[in-house]
């Protein structure tokens, strides 16, 4: 069963603009780890096409640590994208989502300038 969508910039969004998102509604990539540790992968989602890319860090030796950002990036991009230039990538974007346990969240939107932490 598919959740309800609510307007989004005044058109009908689909349900990878909203959390929670859940796993099994895209296809994924890993584009492995960066330099300062945090994993990378670009999902496409199953409904609509849109190709969303997530940066991941996860300090298991610090409690709360696990925080992710996620924004949507054109197909042109995705392919000249690497987990080197992920994070600059997200810097620039300017919406997207962040959560995980570091901001108490499931995930909520963002807006530029987005910095990661």
């Amino acid at each position: 069963m598919r959740r309800s969508v609510p307007l989004f910039r005044g058109r009908q969004a689909c349900a990878c603009r909203q959390p929670p998102f859940r796993f099994n509604d895209y296809e994924t990539v890993e584009l492995g780890e960066d330099s300062r540790g945090a994993d990378v992968s670009l999902s496409t989602c199953n409904a609509c096409g849109t190709i969303w890319l997530t940066y991941r860090i996860d300090e298991p030796h610090y409690h709360r640590s696990g925080r992710w950002w996620r924004v949507d990036i054109a197909a042109a991009d995705a392919s000249t994208l690497s987990a080197a230039t992920a994070r600059d990538h997200v810097e620039r974007s300017p919406a997207g989502f962040v959560g995980g346990s570091f901001f108490d969240s499931p995930g909520r939107a963002v807006t530029a300038p987005i910095t990661v932490r």
